[in-house]
């Protein structure tokens, strides 16, 4: 599918694909945990995902690096911190719980400073969903994995504040791609030699590792890129509280994870709340990272 393709999918479309590409690419990376330790499979997620980025942006990213270096390396050790706690998150407890939880980051980023009667009503929507799912920590819920999930949900907060600040000096594509770069340079000396060494002796699992890159890293970031330019921040902000829900969908359908009748309301009551703060926002809400 080439680029030129990609432009006649409408906006909205684009953004499903998005989520349902980032999803799968979860399900793909909780499946190969049962060979790759979680960070180092992030590592070479990250290495690929930047290299095949890198290729597409290859003419911008040299003047990019040099014109806001310390920017790209904030956001690449963002997303080591946002990334890393969101795998050691769905490694323990379900994917759409995990999605649910790490959606708070966004939401309450975006309420922060905001005294509206819809905003107050929102949090409190947000909070009856934290509510349905606490009696289920530490009996249906790792509290490790929901302490995890807690973390990715800052790490997206923090990701959307350094990222709006790199945007105004550097295209969004390209300061994800040498962010992402970052990310890989930062994990692969830890992690690397562990992962190559699983990698050299699983070497059938080389094809989903690269899946796992392709669909949780480039080809979401090239799909919110497209369209977010004919998406207005408001359905963008709708369309994307969505995501809990696909992915609550997508670990039951591929991966055999069975929700509680309890969670299944969190994730709607958590997923309604990010709703109502995309659509009655005055100003853009926070994008995906």
């Amino acid at each position: 599918m080439t680029p030129h393709t990609l432009n006649r999918i409408p906006g909205p479309a684009l953004v499903l694909l998005a989520i349902v590409s980032i999803q799968g690419g979860s399900a793909l990376a909780i499946a190969l945990f049962a060979i790759y330790d979680p960070l180092a499979l992030l590592a070479l997620r990250m290495a690929f995902g930047a290299a095949v980025l890198c290729l597409a942006h290859r003419r911008a990213i040299i003047g990019a690096a040099r014109s806001s270096p310390a920017g790209i390396v904030a956001l690449g050790l963002t997303m080591v911190a946002q990334s890393g706690a969101f795998y050691g998150a769905i490694d323990r407890i379900p994917l759409g719980i995990a999605a649910s939880i790490e959606l708070l980051g966004p939401l309450v980023l975006a309420l922060a400073t905001s005294r509206r009667t819809i905003d107050i009503a929102t949090v409190l929507l947000a909070g009856a969903g934290v509510a349905v799912l606490a009696p289920d920590v530490g009996e249906r819920l790792d509290p490790i994995g929901v302490a995890c999930a807690a973390g990715a949900a800052a790490g997206w907060a923090a990701f959307i504040l350094i990222g709006r600040r790199l945007g105004r000096t550097l295209d969004g594509g390209v300061g994800l791609t040498l962010a992402m770069a970052v990310a890989a340079l930062v994990l692969l000396p830890f992690v690397g030699p562990r992962a190559l060494a699983t990698a050299a002796g699983a070497p059938h699992t080389m094809v989903a590792v690269v899946g796992v890159a392709l669909f949780a890293s480039a080809l979401p970031l090239l799909f919110e890129y497209l369209a977010l330019k004919t998406v207005s921040p408001t359905r963008y902000g709708v369309l994307l509280s969505i995501e809990p829900v696909a992915a609550t969908l997508v670990g039951l359908v591929a991966l055999g994870q069975r929700v509680a009748p309890d969670a299944w309301v969190a994730v709607g009551l958590i997923s309604g709340a990010s709703m109502l703060a995309a659509w009655f926002a005055r100003s853009q809400p926070p994008t995906s990272g």
